[in-house]
């Protein structure tokens, strides 16, 4: 509110309602169409049932990154795990970002939840946003007729990232 004072905007029409945006937004989006929700933050457990209940093809996005510059926090990824959800990641802009590699995003994300799989979130950087933004059949798996990019990841211990880490495109 204080926000559109500022900007001396009458919006005494708004009338809040008990929901968040996700249950506010959701009702309203057609169901067949892939949904994307992006960042995060504020999602809980009860939010990613409503959206079941309403969305059938859904990618939850995270981009760590972006949400420590933004809000100083990052969303509960505990929550996600396990409910067979697609999960991909993202670096938001440079709005609100360094940089825009996903291999600093994959780094900042095992940095704060060290118990992840590192093969399962490569999985979410490649796979999941290929089959997100439908190009799936030439991008994000290594298979005959596909044209993956191909990067090597140096500076690990074992199959953990570390803060040293580093990408060096191969093809």
């Amino acid at each position: 509110m204080d926000f559109y004072e500022k900007l001396k905007r009458d919006i005494s029409f708004f009338k809040a309602q008990a929901r968040n945006s996700i249950q506010t937004i959701v009702p309203l989006l057609p169901k067949k169409q892939p949904v994307m929700f992006v960042h995060n933050t504020y999602t809980h457990m009860k939010d990613l049932f409503f959206v079941d209940r309403y969305l059938g093809d859904v990618t939850w996005c995270f981009c760590p990154n972006a949400n420590l510059y933004i809000e100083n926090r990052l969303p509960k990824i505990d929550l996600f795990l396990g409910q067979g959800h697609s999960l991909t990641l993202g670096t938001d802009s440079l709005a609100s970002n360094e940089k825009l590699c996903i291999l600093s995003e994959l780094i900042t994300l095992h940095e704060h939840f060290p118990d992840l799989s590192l093969t399962e979130t490569i999985q979410w950087a490649t796979w999941n946003g290929a089959k997100y933004l439908g190009i799936e059949e030439h991008y994000g798996t290594l298979e005959t007729g596909k044209k993956p990019g191909l990067n090597l990841i140096s500076h690990t211990d074992g199959l953990k990232l570390t803060s040293d880490s580093t990408v060096t495109p191969i093809c």
